[in-house]
Formats: C-alpha cells, structure tokens, sequence
C-alpha cells in the first residue's frame, strides 16, 4: 500500500487527503487545529497535531523526531502550508525557517521520506509594466531577485537546495488561484464598482486539476520514473494554471449570473494595470496532463 503524509489539511489539503484515501492509499494528515483531529479521524486519515510555530521550533530544534514522531513515515511528502500575512513587526523569515526545520528533518530521519511534493504559488512572479506585459514560465524566477515575493521563492528553494546536496526528490507546483466548491473568484467582489482591473487575464486553477496533478507526480515519483532522464539535481518546478486565461470583468460577471450575487463593475480604459499571463506549456508537455477544467469560465457551479 502507497502513503503520503499532507502537512496542512485546510481547503486543498483535506480533499487531497480524501482522494487518496479513496485510491486506497495510507494518509498521514496534520491540522493546527486540536478540534478537527475527529474530522481528520473520520475521514480515515491518520491525524496529527502539528503546531510549526517559533516557540514548537526552537524547542524541538535539536530532536525533531519528538515534534513529528512518525508523521513523514510514508512514501511521499505533501508540504502544503502558505506563508503566514505579514503583520507588522512579524518575521517575515519565518516561513523559511519552518521549510529549514521540516527539510531538516526529513534528512536527518533515517524513516522519514525523501520525496516530496511543495506547493507553492504564482505570486512568486513579478508583474511587468504595460510595455513588457507577458506570458511567464518557471525559468523566469531563479533567483531571490527576480522573485516577486521573496519569502516563497526562499521556502522553495530551502528543498532545491538541499537536492543538490542530499538524497532527496522535490517537486515544486506553483500553483495559481485556487477555485472550486464554495470557492467564487467573483464572490470576493460583490457589489463592488468601477473596477480597473477588468481586462486583465485571469491564472486560475480548479481544485480538482490541483488534486489530480499532485497524485499523478506522486505516482511518478513511487515509481521512481520521474527523476529517471537525471543524472543529478533532482528537483523539477511546475506552473500548475489553467491554459486558458478568460479577462476578469468576463470571469466575475459570468459568476454573478451563475451563483445569483451582485456583478461587479469596471471602469475600463486602454491603460491596464500590469499584468503576467502564466504558462503551464511545461506541466502538458512533460507531465502529459490534460486539464479537467482549462478555461475558468467554465468551471463547474457547485454546491
């Protein structure tokens, strides 16, 4: 029987852990919440209560074993916690820092996986002014400085680091706005008018591609086939984005219409704010996916 241990059992985690729980694999959840380990339980996911705050990472710093027990005892590793919002006066290297604590982790356990799965986000990309406006690919950030959010580019690359040096596979999905179930990009803007965003491409990516893509690396990488054409560095990072990219005042508006809230409107001229299309040409071509939901105004209304 596969495994795979979900740091983060929220929106995507949860139905990520249901899935493979309905393939039939072991599921190792965790959740900051003490009060959803019976939700996780019911699900028949294996719960942990796992708190990566500074007070759990100091103290464990020198003995992870003792925070995370046999949490990453499986075949494959799902990261999948967000930066935290920066508030003032917050560290805003703290994100890095947990990334360091659980890549710590995983290599110094002999038990623990070596593979992992880290979601990331198209955030990570720097808009263009009006003159340079274009489609983007994952070799358009490489560094700290071509990252937009500097802090994700840095919690990615604590794992691609540690490729170069240790026995371990990473796969990094750079996921764009999640969507799906109760979930309405429209919804957010409700009643709101003269929006000057109107005519700039959505990055988009229904929750059931996300969930599909995740088991399809997983499966890969249980095979040990995904790395195979590599001699060294294995890592590899994908754009996980809708292929089609409809414009917002289309998007919301066609929302408005099909979950019965107020539309929103927009006070369109020919000067846009800037904006970055994402490409997800090397998630079709390498990984051979095709998207369940490729244009988000398309995507299902559910209940």
């Amino acid at each position: 029987m596969s495994s795979i241990s979900i740091l983060g059992c929220g929106w995507l985690g949860l139905e990520t852990a249901k899935f493979f729980i309905e393939e039939g694999q072991k599921v190792n959840g965790s959740t900051t919440s003490k009060d959803k380990i019976t939700i996780l339980e019911k699900e028949g996911i294996k719960p942990f209560h796992l708190e990566l705050n500074e007070e759990n990472i100091k103290k464990y710093s020198s003995d992870s074993n003792d925070f995370f027990g046999d949490f990453f005892d499986t075949d494959i590793a799902l990261i999948n916690i967000p930066p935290s919002r920066h508030k003032k006066g917050e560290n805003k290297e703290f994100y890095k820092t947990q990334m360091e604590f659980i890549k710590n982790h995983l290599l110094e356990s002999d038990k623990a996986t070596k593979k992992v799965i880290f979601i990331s986000s198209t955030s990570v990309y720097k808009d263009y002014d009006t003159t340079l406006n274009k489609e983007v690919v994952e070799k358009d950030v490489q560094t700290l400085e071509e990252a937009n959010r500097k802090d994700i580019f840095e919690a990615e690359n604590v794992f691609i680091e540690a490729c170069k040096k240790a026995d371990l596979e990473v796969v990094v999905l750079r996921a764009g706005g999640l969507m799906g179930a109760k979930r309405v990009a429209g919804k957010y803007f409700a009643g709101k008018n003269n929006l000057k965003t109107g005519y700039i491409p959505v990055n988009f990516i229904h929750r059931k591609d996300l969930i599909n893509i995740i088991a399809l690396i997983a499966q890969k990488m249980n095979q040990n086939s995904f790395f195979s054409h590599q001699a060294s560095n294995h890592f590899e990072v994908f754009n996980v984005v809708c292929p089609v990219h409809p414009i917002r005042q289309k998007v919301y508006q066609k929302n408005a219409i099909e979950h019965n809230f107020e539309a929103p409107t927009f006070s369109n001229n020919e000067k846009t704010p800037d904006f970055k299309i994402i490409s997800s040409k090397k998630t079709q071509e390498i990984l051979g996916y095709k998207f369940i939901y490729p244009d988000p105004l398309y995507f299902p209304v559910e209940s």
